[in-house]
């Protein structure tokens, strides 16, 4: 939602656009160059409060803070807030946001950026171009390899609870938790883990 009007937003191959809800109307659109052969788009828009959308993308480009305007004489406008193409340079894993602080593999590394502006609070932790969920006050981290990790959410620095290989082999795919149950699969094995 930006200024109050419901929106369904869509990350395409050179930019990101916005669509009336109802009718699928573009309201407004952002660049965001990509290419399907080389260095695509994947990672999922974040709406963050106070009319902002936080981007961002591997292959170099990293991460931009974008704010979305209803200006009564313009329309839909976006302006750009930051840009730094050193921070979340995420490939396949989504952004985890709390406290208005922003968690992704950057680069395969598990780190932390200020939102507002867009500096990085630490950086460690190697789990490759897997994923991350947000429970509570940790992150579930799911590596390229298999390895399932627990981490703290916290700007503070990187502080690893514990970890256990979940699955053998390549995983790109974001695990599942139900209940106390966590999913995680790849494209050779899935498991189901109870949690304490």
């Amino acid at each position: 939602e930006f200024g109050g009007v419901a929106q369904l937003l869509i990350v395409n191959q050179d930019f990101v656009s916005s669509h009336d809800v109802e009718t699928g109307e573009v309201l407004w659109e952002h660049d965001w160059p990509g290419s399907s052969s080389m260095d695509a788009n994947v990672a999922q828009p974040v709406v963050i409060p106070g009319d902002r959308l936080l981007l961002s993308k591997g292959y170099g480009v990293g991460a931009e803070l974008v704010q979305v305007i209803n200006d009564e004489d313009e329309g839909w406008v976006t302006k750009t807030i930051w840009k730094n193409n050193r921070v979340m340079k995420t490939k396949f894993t989504n952004l985890a946001i709390k406290d208005g602080y922003a968690y992704g593999l950057d680069d395969g590394v598990l780190s932390c950026i200020e939102i507002d502006s867009g500096r990085r609070q630490w950086k460690r932790g190697r789990y490759g171009q897997g994923q991350i969920l947000m429970v509570g006050d940790s992150l579930l981290v799911m590596a390229e390899d298999g390895r399932l990790a627990m981490a703290a959410a916290s700007p503070d620095g990187y502080q690893l609870f514990g970890e256990m290989q979940a699955i053998d082999g390549q995983t790109w795919n974001n695990p599942c938790l139900y209940g106390h149950y966590l999913l995680v699969r790849n494209a050779d094995e899935a498991a189901c883990y109870e949690l304490p």
